[in-house]
This record gives C-alpha cells, sequence and structure tokens, in this order.
C-alpha cells in the first residue's frame, strides 16, 4: 500500500496495507489490547468497529490503514475522516500495546495528517484535524505536541452503578415516550437529532440516507433500548444505548431547544438506566464534553452519573500549507 501524500517511513518489520471489511475482527482485537492495557478492561466489539466503518465519507481503500508484523499480525490501525463537511476531519491512531514505542503512532499520525490535508485541499478549505488520546498516554500527547497539535477539549467518561433501583422517571407534561418503530420514526427522529446536536462541539452530520446506512449497520441495535419523547408529532427528545462487555452505554441523548430545562433529559436518561437494570447490567456509562454548553454535566450528575478514570484530551491543528 502506497502512502498518501509525502511518504512517511515504514518501521522496518512492519508494513501498510489496505482495509476490508473483513478484517472488522482483527481490528477489534487491536482496539480490545490497546484499551484493556489503558484502562483495565474493554467495551470494543466487532459491532462498534463495523459501525465506525459504516460512517458517511469513509472510504475504506483510501482512508483507513491497517498495520502489519512480519508474521502478517495486525498490530495498529488508523483512519481519516471528515466529520463536518468540508473543513472538519478527525484522525484514529491505534497501535497494539506490545508494538509501543517503535514509531508506528507516529506513521498512522502522519497518513491521518497527509490524508486529512489532501480531503481539504480537494475541498477548497483550509481544514482543521483533530486527534485524541487519554491524559494518561504522555507518549501520544508529546507526539501530538511536536507535531503542531494543541489541546482544545477534554471529553470524559461518567459511569452510574445500577446496583440500586433507578428512580421513576418524571416526565414533563404533553410528552408521550415511547420506543423507536422501524419504518415510522426514521426521518422525524433523524432530522431531530441532526438540529439538537448542532449546538454541541465539532458535531457530525448527516444526511437521511446516510444516517439509515450508519446507525442500523450494527446486529446489537436493540430497539427496547431506544427511547423516543414525543410531544403531539414532534420529537421532543430521544436517548439510545447498547449493552456492551463492561455495561450499558449511553450511546446518545438529546433533547431539542424548546424542550430543554424541563426535566426530559433526565427521565430519558432515568428511563434507559432502569431498563438496563431491568437486564442484569452492572452499570451505565457515557461519554461527555466537558465544556458542553447545554447542561449535560449538570444533568449527568443530578442522574448519577461520576467521573471514574482520566479524561480523554482532544488536541488540534489547521492544515495551512506551511504547517509542520
Amino acid at each position: 500500500m502506497t502512502p498518501p501524500g509525502p511518504h512517511p517511513r515504514i518501521p522496518e518489520g512492519y508494513r501498510l496495507r489496505q482495509a476490508s471489511p473483513a478484517d472488522v475482527e482483527a481490528v477489534a482485537r487491536v482496539r480490545r489490547a490497546a484499551e484493556t492495557a489503558l484502562h483495565g478492561e474493554t467495551d470494543t466489539t466487532v459491532e462498534i468497529v463495523r459501525e465506525v466503518w459504516a460512517l458517511p465519507r469513509l472510504d475504506l481503500a483510501r482512508d483507513v490503514w491497517l498495520l502489519e508484523d512480519a508474521l502478517d499480525e495486525l498490530v495498529g490501525y488508523g483512519y481519516c475522516w471528515v466529520e463536518t463537511p468540508p473543513t472538519m476531519l478527525v484522525a484514529e491512531q491505534t497501535v497494539h500495546p506490545a508494538h509501543r514505542g517503535r514509531g508506528l503512532s507516529e506513521l498512522l499520525l502522519l497518513l491521518g495528517e497527509a490524508r486529512a490535508a489532501e480531503l481539504a485541499r480537494d475541498a477548497g478549505a483550509a481544514g482543521v484535524l483533530d486527534v485524541w488520546a487519554n491524559q494518561c498516554d504522555a507518549a501520544r500527547l508529546a507526539l501530538f505536541e511536536r507535531r503542531g497539535f494543541a489541546h482544545i477539549r477534554s471529553f470524559l467518561r461518567l459511569d452510574r452503578e445500577l446496583d440500586d433501583p433507578v428512580e421513576p422517571a418524571v416526565w414533563p407534561a404533553g410528552i408521550d415516550v415511547r420506543h423507536f418503530r422501524r419504518s415510522q420514526d426514521e426521518e422525524r427522529v433523524h432530522a431531530a437529532g441532526e438540529e439538537a446536536f448542532r449546538d454541541h462541539f465539532r458535531p457530525s452530520t448527516m444526511d437521511l440516507d446516510e444516517w439509515l446506512d450508519f446507525r442500523f449497520v450494527r446486529d446489537d441495535l436493540d430497539l427496547g433500548l431506544w427511547f423516543v419523547a414525543w410531544d403531539g408529532e414532534e420529537v421532543a427528545g430521544s436517548v439510545l444505548a447498547f449493552e456492551t462487555p463492561v455495561g450499558g452505554y449511553v450511546d446518545e441523548l438529546f433533547v431539542r431547544r424548546p424542550w430543554r430545562s424541563r426535566g426530559l433529559g433526565r427521565a430519558l436518561l432515568l428511563t434507559v438506566c432502569a431498563e438496563l437494570r431491568r437486564r442484569g447490567q452492572p452499570l451505565a456509562y457515557l461519554g461527555v464534553d466537558s465544556e458542553n454548553p447545554t447542561g449535560a454535566m449538570r444533568l449527568y450528575g443530578s442522574a448519577g452519573f461520576v467521573q471514574r478514570r482520566p479524561a480523554t484530551r482532544v488536541y488540534s491543528r489547521d492544515l495551512r500549507p506551511g504547517r509542520p
């Protein structure tokens, strides 16, 4: 596989190759090993990798890189994705812990930078590239800084243990909550989510067809964990969770502006937590922007969620010519 742009050096004993849908299990294994080394546990499944590879605007042949060792074992991967067209891009780099310290993370980062610059150039825009790493991963953070990235944001994982009963949800007047209905709710739930998430940091965008391909690619999608709040014919908010090897992951929670500050987000969150507990999950967990402007930190704290692991730091740099 030929790297994009100026060719970064591939460390001896390794080779790059393109990704294919058949690689999801091997990629999941690398990600599980990396997460376990960092956190002592992992929630990665094949379905999570499959979901990432279903992102709109992600071309497996050009935007994803796999690293193999001399035994043809997958030891690392990376990708670059246009999160918000045309200028907001992200890049991930993951290396098996047994192969850290050999220049592989830097190689994957350079590949991501080169591809991001190419995509931004094709779009006729300057472009901004975001990358991320756990705040305890000193080597990765130092790599980002050497490459001219600056820390701009921190994201937290918050947990709530589900040993005790979850308090009943209190719904605002006029709200009806029911499970997501296939072939009925797609268009309105998608439109409501796109509107609500515009207020968030670095919002990604998907049209309806892209969202359908992305949201329904996972075999572990369970409509019993997808609750939609309705005010008449209007979608006021929604929450979706997945069961994972470590607990129930609250993947998406939103409330549209006209229905905020009325307790709807808390009611949705408590409802999905109660269902996760009924299914025997030991905890519920979610990710949140520590500077979320819509009051998410306050909401999650009121529902019993607390931070128990170090933050994930987001670093960013622009892609203007002449940058390092």
